[in-house]
């Protein structure tokens, strides 16, 4: 199931990117500016791994993204955010459960974006699919799962759907939701086991306000 996924997405973010290029010739339809900047928070899930993670784990996202618009419908995002660690019960199997938390996680992202204004509302929903990194802080200290000697950057893609909700001429409210799987090394300690490492799926859902200029 994880191989089709991953085939499907990379069907769809080739789509979208070749669909981007075509339009980056485009003008908007309007005069106002294609620069957004937004600021989101929310939460994310850490799916089981058999490699990396015992359990899942909620933790909470902060992140900010910059765009352009080439037109009306298309446009393109960098992302940074931050995923902070959150101190929650795992089962650690023959160990039992124990509270123990993530390392600091940060994640780098650009993606396409379609966008689909409902004409006469305040609306703009779009879809958006890219690809990036993610990097695993190293800490080692007792609480943190996985314990990580050295930072750890996997490569990563995301494919997702959301909104902005207009409220004037410069500001908007936004929800994100986005799938992010990372793809670790299988050489390194920490996020592999036995020379082989899983895909990290990771749900994220956020809220927050964007700036158009």
């Amino acid at each position: 199931m994880q191989v089709l996924r991953i085939n499907w997405l990379a069907v769809g973010a080739a789509a979208l990117l070749g669909a981007g290029v075509t339009s980056s010739a485009a003008r908007a339809e309007d005069d106002g500016s294609r620069v957004q900047v937004s600021v989101l928070g929310g939460v994310q899930n850490l799916n089981k791994n058999d490699t990396a993670l015992p359990d899942n784990f909620v933790n909470i996202p902060a992140g900010a993204t910059l765009s352009y618009d080439f037109s009306r419908n298309w446009g393109v995002e960098g992302e940074f955010a931050w995923l902070i660690p959150v101190k929650q019960s795992v089962d650690l199997g023959v160990a039992g459960s124990q509270d123990r938390k993530t390392p600091n996680i940060l994640s780098y992202q650009g993606s396409v974006i379609g966008r689909l204004p409902l004409s006469g509302t305040a609306w703009s929903p779009y879809v958006a699919a890219g690809l990036g990194a993610v990097t695993f802080l190293s800490n080692s200290d007792v609480d943190r799962f996985p314990q990580l000697k050295d930072s750890q950057t996997a490569f990563a893609v995301n494919f997702g759907a959301g909104t902005n909700y207009g409220l004037g001429s410069h500001w908007a409210l936004r929800a994100d939701y986005r799938e992010l799987a990372a793809f670790p090394s299988k050489t390194e300690a920490g996020l592999s086991t036995g020379s082989k490492a899983d895909a990290i799926w990771m749900e994220r859902g956020t809220l927050g306000l964007a700036y158009r200029f």
